[in-house]
């Protein structure tokens, strides 16, 4: 039985909720768990990304059990421009642009993401080689615009979702796209995963709770980073006192340099050639390490090195 006060722990019942509504089972669920609660501020947002020959109806679904729901439905059709990305992150700044689009100062969007999606981003990410940051668990709320994005279902595995779905005879869609192979995340969602889980039972739950310990010592060691070289932590720093300071900190103190200017972090090779570039050698004006993100989610950057100091900005 999924518990109502878990569920809305993280709301603001008082301010405008949205529901990122897909039609399939977790958004679908999401729904339902609200308006059988007798929430009164719920609207829905369905983008309609224009992947499936069956998209028209997926909308005319949302649209029709939104009524049912007697709740407004908010249809917003885009088109995918991969333009180097991949598919799945072209997709998710669509999404993301028309969320901001909507939210104003305080409203909240809320999506459908569980604990099986978390297993899902952790698997991901390690197999592509991330480093401790990336294999932290998705925020259970963070800022969106004006806004708020919250994942009240982060707790809850895909089986308590289900359940709730069939006990309570919720019709929702399936998205023939997730059965393929050609995505990395299906293939480990219906490939990785389930082999996993025939050995070790709960092995989504598993991984979700290690990559939540994750994010909570990851944010306990930056609070004390912080607090211990505040004044190094900056988009421009003396390489005279780095290289005062034990390597691994160096590294450190840089990569929470460049994050906290929200620009990609670059890989353990990358930063390798940082220290090679900057502290183990004698830099000049036109000494310069750059990198990219390969799915162009964050802006990429570089370094340089002016008066004595390196200079991390965007590129």
């Amino acid at each position: 039985m999924i518990n109502f006060n878990d569920l809305t722990y993280h709301l603001d019942l008082d301010k405008k909720i949205y529901v990122g509504y897909s039609g399939g089972p977790d958004s679908t669920a999401l729904l339902h768990l609200l308006c059988s609660n007798d929430i009164s501020n719920i609207e829905a947002i369905h983008i309609n990304h224009n992947l499936s020959s069956n998209s028209a109806k997926w909308e005319d679904h949302c649209k029709q059990t939104s009524k049912k729901l007697g709740i407004p439905c908010h249809v917003e059709s885009v088109e995918i421009k991969i333009d180097g990305d991949g598919l799945e992150s072209a997709a998710r700044k669509a999404r993301y642009k028309i969320f901001t689009k909507y939210l104003k100062e305080g409203d909240q969007i809320l999506l459908g993401h569980h604990s099986n999606d978390v297993a899902e981003t952790f698997l991901l990410r390690l197999f592509r080689g991330t480093g401790v940051d990336g294999l932290e668990s998705l925020n259970v709320k963070r800022g969106v615009g004006d806004g708020y994005l919250v994942r009240p279902l982060i707790n809850l595995t895909k089986e308590n979702i289900m359940m709730y779905l069939r006990d309570n005879n919720i019709s929702y869609i399936n998205d023939e796209s997730n059965d393929g192979q050609e995505q990395d995340r299906n293939y480990i969602r219906n490939n990785i995963i389930p082999s996993i889980e025939q050995r070790w039972m709960k092995a989504s739950s598993r991984i979700s709770n290690t990559s939540e310990f994750i994010r909570i010592k990851n944010q306990s060691y930056e609070i004390l980073l912080e607090e211990k070289f505040q004044h190094l932590i900056d988009k421009k720093i003396k390489v005279k006192d780095l290289r005062k300071i034990d390597e691994p900190f160096v590294i450190d103190i840089i990569r929470h340099s460049i994050r906290k200017q929200s620009i990609a972090m670059p890989s353990k090779k990358v930063i390798e050639e940082v220290i090679k570039t900057f502290i183990q050698s004698n830099p000049g004006p036109k000494s310069l390490v750059s990198w990219t993100r390969a799915d162009k989610d964050q802006a990429g950057g570089e370094i340089c090195y002016k008066d004595g100091c390196i200079i991390i900005s965007k590129k």
